[in-house]
């Protein structure tokens, strides 16, 4: 049993909750037995934040030195401080997955670091191998989670740079991934900083770091920011699952996705949520990834 929060909340959203889409990214989140968890390094310390809807509220509950900031922050996690005046349904594919789905609203941590460096964990890998890894690395040398919450806390920077390649390892990380996570930690600070750009300049600084592609780069300000039109250029599946949601064509690419996207500028992340989460796909030819867990070797 839980001990009684050290910061509370209730919040009235202005909109629908589809949690599915609006923390697609964020990968310091789950949701547990109907409770949504966040574990965070806010810049007061850890956090530990559960939150669950009631009658149309949202019931939040903090533990630990962070949780005044993690609490204020919940509003933007959950999508409140998103604007989607501007999402026009211009395609009946569109218009019937926002029937079903709700209008995306994007949640937004404001952890700029977390949201890098997780997002290079999920790098060229299968996402169940990237949720272990993220994981294994809270529980290996993240610091203790307030009240003992059921997310550990990812590594701060400072921890992630005194871990070895071997740690790395038993966390299931290659040295690739590794390498992005220790640039991630060495410019956290400056990643922080980030918070005062508009996400499109975020998305070009973060790309001139090493390792940090247009897939990562989206990934971050997608989930840092809230940004509405962050693309995963070069994901595996997503330019085959958005060219045939909106098009109907199995053989999708970057270059597909990204015209058919072009007259959703500026909410193109909306569209791209969306599809994942309706499941929408071309037909299969060939097995699913397999499964691969370096720590084992």
């Amino acid at each position: 049993m839980l001990p009684t929060p050290d910061q509370s909340t209730v919040w009235r959203p202005r909109h629908d909750l589809n949690l599915k889409v609006t923390l697609m990214w964020v990968k310091t989140s789950q949701r547990r037995n109907g409770v949504g968890w966040w574990a965070t390094e806010t810049p007061q310390g850890s956090a530990s934040v559960a939150f669950r809807a009631v009658s149309g509220e949202i019931l939040a509950d903090a533990w630990g030195p962070g949780a005044e900031w993690a609490i204020k922050q919940v509003p933007a996690l959950l999508g409140g401080q998103d604007d989607p005046s501007g999402f026009r349904l211009l395609d009946p594919v569109v218009r019937d997955l926002v029937a079903r789905l709700g209008v995306p609203r994007i949640g937004a941590t404001g952890r700029w670091y977390e949201a890098l460096a997780t997002a290079a964990v999920y790098q060229r890998v299968v996402s169940a191998d990237a949720r272990t890894s993220v994981a294994r690395m809270g529980r290996l040398f993240g610091a203790e989670v307030p009240a003992g919450g059921p997310l550990p806390l990812f590594p701060r920077p400072e921890a992630v740079l005194r871990v070895p390649d071997h740690g790395f390892h038993r966390a299931g990380v290659d040295r690739a991934r590794a390498r992005v996570i220790r640039v991630a930690a060495k410019h956290a600070d400056r990643l922080e900083g980030l918070k005062a750009r508009p996400a499109a300049d975020a998305l070009r600084w973060l790309q001139r770091l090493p390792g940090v592609g247009p897939w990562t780069a989206a990934r971050t300000t997608g989930a840092a920011a809230g940004d509405p039109d962050a693309v995963p250029v070069g994901d595996l599946h997503v330019p085959k699952l958005v060219t045939y949601a909106l098009s109907g064509a199995a053989d999708g690419n970057d270059d597909s996705m990204l015209e058919l996207l072009e007259p959703y500028a500026g909410h193109r992340g909306r569209v791209v949520r969306l599809v994942k989460a309706a499941g929408i796909g071309p037909p299969r030819h060939h097995p699913a990834p397999t499964r691969f867990d370096i720590s084992r070797i």
